[in-house]
């Protein structure tokens, strides 16, 4: 039985792997690459999607793309199939170039996408081809880093995660991708993801879950939940920043990103930057 289409949608971010045929290391040459990220950008301008995330390794891509009107299997089929071309002409041999169908997974919060995208900027590092995230050319870090928004990467969003001051969103993004791996392959990679899929993408029609949004429970529900104390509520509330308050402020961010609120719609609520909570909802 054929692996099961990703379930997707209009606004949808999804981490997309596609690996060399036989594991055959496509990308050796860094022209190769050069060529590959001009493709990306010429598809990109046809196409309308947002990148927010690649990296390209010697046999295999990560891709964070969010799709608007074009779905994700047309994108994925013109920049395989013209690299493809390219690259068999280039080399005059015949046959495919890329493995089967693309690896595709549905990017579930802000919480997954920036854990996701430190591994995709890690895979270098994991590889033992380079030391540090930042001595790669050939992932989007550069983008990151350099402030670079007029480009094939839309920087935008995630430093925004960390603040709106891109004075203090950029350290913050470089503290967290130079962060010791975290991540594992099978966090981002797991086989039976695209089943998983089903209960984290919101599909076009309404679905049961978008009919029951109304039961979710508001924050300062979950908040006073959490608290089981009016003044430690209260306390969380205005921001305080008491040690003995953690351990309530993290049941309460569990419990919030459990009924699909945003990094940022709790970090507003207790006066909390997104990167702070995102710190304290890690399992440790």
């Amino acid at each position: 039985m054929g692996r099961k289409p990703m379930v997707e949608y209009s606004g949808g971010v999804y981490h997309l792997i596609q690996r060399g045929n036989n594991r055959e290391y496509i990308f050796s040459r860094n022209e190769d690459k050069e060529f590959f990220l001009e493709l990306i950008r010429e598809v990109q301008l046809r196409m309308g999607f947002e990148c927010y995330g690649f990296v390209i390794m010697g046999n295999h891509y990560h891709l964070i793309f969010k799709r608007h009107e074009v779905p994700i299997n047309e994108i994925m089929h013109r920049i395989n199939s013209q690299f493809s071309r390219y690259y068999n002409q280039k080399n005059k041999r015949t046959g495919h170039v890329f493995e089967n169908r693309y690896k595709g997974y549905h990017v579930k919060d802000d919480r997954y996408l920036l854990s996701l995208l430190r591994y995709v900027h890690q895979n270098p590092v994991s590889a033992k081809i380079c030391g540090h995230v930042w001595e790669y050319r050939w992932s989007s870090d550069q983008y990151y880093r350099k402030n670079n928004p007029l480009s094939l990467v839309n920087i935008d969003f995630v430093l925004a995660i960390f603040s709106q001051d891109r004075s203090q969103a950029i350290p913050a993004y470089c503290e967290f991708m130079d962060a010791r791996q975290l991540e594992n392959q099978s966090d981002f990679e797991t086989p039976d993801q695209n089943e998983t899929t089903k209960k984290t993408a919101t599909p076009l029609a309404p679905d049961k879950k978008s009919e029951q949004k109304t039961s979710q429970r508001t924050l300062d529900e979950l908040l006073r939940a959490a608290s089981g104390d009016e003044e430690i509520y209260h306390a969380i509330k205005s921001g305080s920043r008491k040690r003995f308050l953690s351990t309530h402020k993290k049941t309460f961010i569990l419990m919030a990103i459990r009924e699909n609120y945003t990094m940022r719609q709790i970090g507003e609520h207790i006066s909390v930057s997104e990167v702070a909570i995102y710190k304290m909802s890690v399992k440790e």
